[in-house]
């Protein structure tokens, strides 16, 4: 009895010791793995893994961030620049009800305005700083200042929106590790515009004319129109409108380092274009502006439409007589939501081809599918009512 007692203590002796070992090679690892990537402006990166805390550089571009992070939005983003807040309240305060913390997030300032320093940046420990490409230009000395910093910086594009948001967020999931649901909301977002162009092959007979007006600045005075930027590109609204199959009327006539600019009201007039859409956001700066978006009232969305109409000479305009003049979100022509665009002005150019289409419950849907805060609000809308 002795003897066996003896052979099994010093047989727990051996297999705890075992078990032991086995604990500590299989406990956390002390090194951080990485991941290497080319982001959109073809600069190869080298990123930590996992990602925890994230600067959103373009704050804009949180409709991207949330769909591919979901509910980790709120715990991972660690600071982003004003252009949310200043540019598209209604979004902004969307986030905030959902998510809390959010209000808390340190805001950095405006790098095209140079405003954004790299100490503020590094005081918060990023360990990815996300970047448009827009910004390698328009905002070059803030961001020569984060690449002497050392700074770990994705580039990301919003030029053509029917591609680059896919694009994005495809890229995004593969740093965050959530490559399975980018990828799923992509491919929704590219079937549902493939619809669209699909669609629009198979249409013969006039192209129809347009005329799109940011409505920053309201029905008083006129805001910008998209055409080419001074590379002979089209970007923002200017490339959705290319790509749609009608003539837009400011192509040729507004260009300038951004593509876009004031039309002539004399060249509008004689334009004569069969529709007119206004875009409609929440800019803080411009109460006046056509508010759209998730807080953004559908009766006094149809009075500002309503008032584009009674500028000078208006009256006799085509679209305006056959009520052909219509209001959308502004952030369509730059973010994951672009195939509404598609969808909504195609029915607008072309309602009898378009007449069973419903862009709103599309749009409904990817809010549903992808998004983590629910679909409210008013996002576009028409002068006869639909």
């Amino acid at each position: 009895m002795k003897t066996q007692a003896v052979l099994l203590f010093l047989l727990f002796l051996i297999t705890g010791g075992c078990q032991q070992q086995a604990e500590s090679v299989s406990g956390p690892v002390t090194e951080s793995s990485t991941i290497t990537v080319t982001d959109l402006a073809g600069r190869e990166v080298t990123l930590k893994q996992p990602i925890e805390r994230i600067i959103l550089m373009r704050s804009l571009g949180i409709y991207e961030l949330a769909a591919v992070l979901g509910d980790e939005v709120e715990e991972k983003l660690a600071g982003w620049d004003s252009s949310l807040k200043t540019g598209d309240l209604d979004t902004y305060e969307k986030y905030i009800e959902r998510y809390p913390r959010l209000e808390e997030t340190t805001i950095l300032g405006d790098i095209l305005r140079d405003t954004v320093s790299a100490e503020a940046v590094l005081a918060l420990k990023p360990d990815l700083v996300i970047m448009n490409t827009y910004m390698l230009n328009r905002g070059s000395k803030t961001v020569g200042r984060l690449e002497q910093a050392e700074v770990p910086m994705l580039f990301l594009k919003s030029e053509d929106p029917f591609r680059d948001p896919q694009q994005s967020i495809r890229l995004l999931g593969q740093v965050l590790g959530k490559a399975e649901r980018a990828n799923a909301a992509a491919d929704w977002i590219d079937a549902e515009l493939q619809q669209v162009f699909s669609k629009l092959k198979t249409i013969e007979g006039p192209v129809p004319t347009i005329y799109l007006e940011a409505g920053t600045r309201g029905s008083e005075k006129y805001g910008n129109t998209f055409g080419e930027n001074q590379q002979g590109q089209t970007v923002n609204w200017g490339s959705v409108l290319a790509q749609l199959r009608c003539e837009n009327i400011a192509a040729g006539s507004v260009s300038g380092l951004y593509g876009m600019g004031v039309i002539r009201p004399e060249f509008l007039l004689t334009a004569d274009p069969d529709v007119i859409v206004i875009t409609g956001a929440h800019w803080t700066a411009f109460p006046e502006s056509l508010q759209l978006g998730y807080t953004a009232d559908p009766a006094r969305a149809a009075r500002q439409l309503a008032a584009f109409t009674k500028r000078p000479g208006w009256s006799e305009l085509t679209a305006v007589r056959q009520q052909r003049v219509h209001g959308i979100h502004t952030r369509f022509g730059s973010h994951i939501m672009s195939f509404a665009a598609a969808q909504q002005l195609a029915q607008w150019l072309y309602p009898e081809e378009f007449q069973d289409w419903n862009p709103k419950q599309r749009l409904q849907e990817f809010h549903q599918k992808f998004m983590p805060v629910e679909m409210s609000g008013t996002w576009m809308l028409s002068l006869d009512g639909d």
